[in-house]
């Protein structure tokens, strides 16, 4: 950038404080200086610019139709500028954690137990960010994210917090008013998939070349999934033990006695550096608590170990 060839910097929160306020002196009190250093900043700024950007009337000021164009540029600015350095303290000069989960682990496991986690690490701002897509660590100030996979994630360091088992779950009412005993029938129940984790879950229980009903339901979040499972709408595959919950309160029921054994889990990620925080490794003991402190199901499964 060539810095020569734009105004000085120093004028731009000048500007925006008068053109807000339309007033030298208000200004000035809110940037603790006098409204002649004001004025003599402003007229500067002008005479850089070769243009007016106030019209100077007896007890009013207005702007000029080149003062409106900059001060919208120079409240985007400021307002960037703002909000850069509420980040940075927050980065720096508190102890913080941004993390990143999905809506499920958010709402039935990390907030239950938010208030614990400041028994590991005193004083660090915890802050929790609920969605369905991966963090892109490179573009988003997120330290870390907690993600449903094999682990496998080039460029992240991953530390497993639980393996998981999936299995077929319903409510009570729909296995009472459905056929669904028959692990083999399984296909002609209406199924319900979870974007983005569980949309092909097919390929656990049948064989290629069978198909299901066309009347589906797609959800855009496995805490969706589940909750429409819950309310009798058809049957979702459940990540076990996150899911055990639901199930040993009767939310939903396990139609079918097996759970399949994916070669997946829960994942603790952040970018690999040459030294982690301590704030990383708290975060790290404190979900996995959380994640063993999960109840286990009362109903026993047998488990099977697919290849997928």
């Amino acid at each position: 950038m060539q810095y020569k060839q734009t105004p000085p910097i120093q004028y731009i929160p000048v500007f925006e404080a008068a053109a807000r306020h339309l007033s030298f002196k208000k200004a000035a009190m809110e940037l603790c200086v006098t409204a002649p250093a004001v004025g003599q900043q402003i007229k500067a700024f002008e005479q850089w610019l070769g243009k007016p950007l106030f019209k100077r009337q007896t007890r009013q000021l207005s702007l000029t139709a080149e003062g409106v164009y900059y001060f919208k540029a120079s409240k985007t600015l400021m307002k960037e500028h703002h909000a850069a350095y509420a980040e940075y303290t927050r980065r720096f000069d508190h102890s913080s954690l941004l993390v990143s989960t999905t809506l499920f682990v958010a709402q039935e496991l990390v907030m239950p137990n938010y208030l614990s986690f400041n028994d590991l690490s005193p004083g660090t701002e915890l802050r929790i960010e609920a969605r369905m897509s991966h963090v892109n660590f490179d573009a988003e100030p997120i330290d870390a994210a907690i993600r449903f996979g094999d682990g496998n994630w080039p460029g992240l360091e991953c530390r497993l917090l639980d393996t998981s088992t999936v299995s077929p779950v319903c409510s009570p009412s729909y296995a009472k008013d459905n056929a669904v005993s028959d692990l083999s029938e399984l296909y002609k129940q209406r199924l319900i998939y979870a974007q983005p984790s569980i949309i092909d879950w097919g390929k656990y229980f049948w064989k290629n070349g069978i198909t299901h009903p066309n009347d589906s339901i797609m959800c855009d979040s496995y805490l969706a999934a589940l909750k429409a499972a819950s309310d009798g709408l058809g049957v979702a595959l459940a990540i076990l033990p996150s899911a055990n919950s639901w199930i040993n309160d009767g939310r939903l029921v396990l139609p079918y006695p097996i759970q399949i054994d994916i070669k997946k889990g829960y994942w603790l990620v952040y970018p690999k550096t040459e030294k982690i925080k301590p704030e990383l490794e708290a975060l790290f003991t404190w979900l996995k608590q959380i994640f063993t402190a999960v109840p286990n199901l009362e109903t026993p499964l047998k488990t099977l170990d697919i290849n997928l």
